[in-house]
């Protein structure tokens, strides 16, 4: 058993060395300096215990916190980087799994060797996928730990700040852009287009879910004054923005613009008015609309959030990879 499966690692190795070793050294790179951000960052908060927080500009601290901007602003960026790396790592491991055997015509040899199809094609994704999952999450080591350190004051297990860019959602993402990477490979059956394709219909079908997951996540989120409770209060923390409206006097939450007048005045309390009375430099007490309001889905739910997103991403590859079975199968050799 250990023989064969040290057989399978060595043969998918030798027929991916290239996608493997470039996306070792991307992610070893990216890890590196993650880590070594995250140990400056760190070592320039320890220089002033009695600063308990870097980023905010408080009396005594103004030193501290132009010091801890440009490491911070730069570990940012690479927190985007590691929201993309999933993406780029999926297609481009997946995409030559066939392409490549079609392009270079050795597809049907390869076929034919093996008991069938769908079980050699099993056999080379399992291998894309150990090597995706191992990488990335590195990756998710590494940016959590720089997005901790970038925010040291945060509760990032109950926290919705950079959400994508350093948790398990990185791995589901790579895992569902390796099977679209897969699908379009086993269709196109040349490398160089199928990447390119790949690449579009990632991006439209990720800002599909993407669009579907918010929709989703609205029924999580409660209604909240933001004038009772301003940003920086306990209801916000670790909060996720999901827009707000105007709470009418029947109870109803509306859009703004559902609000057809030509101009919207509030008051400090957050109430809503249409009309301007300029003889008393007021909003006009008869155009009363309703109230200013936000919806949050609070920080709490971050574990809930996190999973569903997670698993209907990695519904999606398995559905792609279920697809490229049925591609494969159907496909005639070059």
């Amino acid at each position: 058993m250990t023989a064969s499966v040290a057989r399978w690692a060595r043969l998918s190795f030798r027929l991916q060395r290239w996608e493997v070793l470039a996306s070792v050294a991307g992610v070893a790179l990216l890890a590196a300096v993650m880590l070594w951000l995250a140990w400056q960052l760190r070592g320039i908060a320890a220089t002033e215990p009695g600063c308990p927080d870097p980023n905010a500009y408080v009396p005594g601290c103004e030193a501290l916190a132009r010091r801890f901007q440009g490491p911070a602003d730069a570990g940012a960026g690479l927190l985007y980087l590691s929201w993309g790396a999933p993406f780029g790592m999926g297609l481009v491991l997946g995409v030559p799994i066939v392409s490549r055997e079609v392009e270079s015509r050795t597809a049907g040899m390869a076929w034919t060797l093996s008991r069938s199809r769908a079980r050699w094609l099993v056999g080379r994704i399992a291998f894309a996928t150990v090597v995706l999952v191992a990488l990335l999450a590195l990756v998710v080591v590494a940016s959590g730990a720089l997005a901790a350190a970038i925010q040291p004051n945060l509760h990032l297990e109950r926290d919705f700040s950079r959400y994508g860019q350093r948790d398990w959602l990185i791995v589901a993402r790579g895992l569902a852009a390796l099977g679209v990477g897969v699908l379009v490979g086993a269709v196109v059956g040349r490398i160089l287009p199928g990447l390119l394709v790949a690449g579009f219909a990632s991006v439209l079908v990720f800002a599909g879910v993407s669009l579907g997951m918010d929709r989703w996540n609205q029924t999580l989120a409660i209604v909240i004054d933001p004038y009772a409770a301003p940003e920086g209060a306990p209801e916000w923390e670790g909060a996720m923005g999901m827009g707000g409206g105007i709470e009418l006097p029947s109870g109803e939450l509306v859009p703004y613009a559902q609000i057809t007048a030509d101009e919207q005045f509030g008051d400090e309390t957050g109430a809503i008015y249409t009309r301007w009375d300029e003889e008393t430099g007021q909003p006009d007490p008869a155009s009363f609309v309703g109230w200013e309001r936000s919806r949050i889905v609070p920080g709490r739910l971050y574990p809930l959030v996190l999973a569903r997103d997670s698993a209907v991403t990695l519904g999606l590859g398995t559905l792609a990879i279920g697809g490229s079975i049925v591609a494969v199968r159907r496909r005639r050799p070059a």
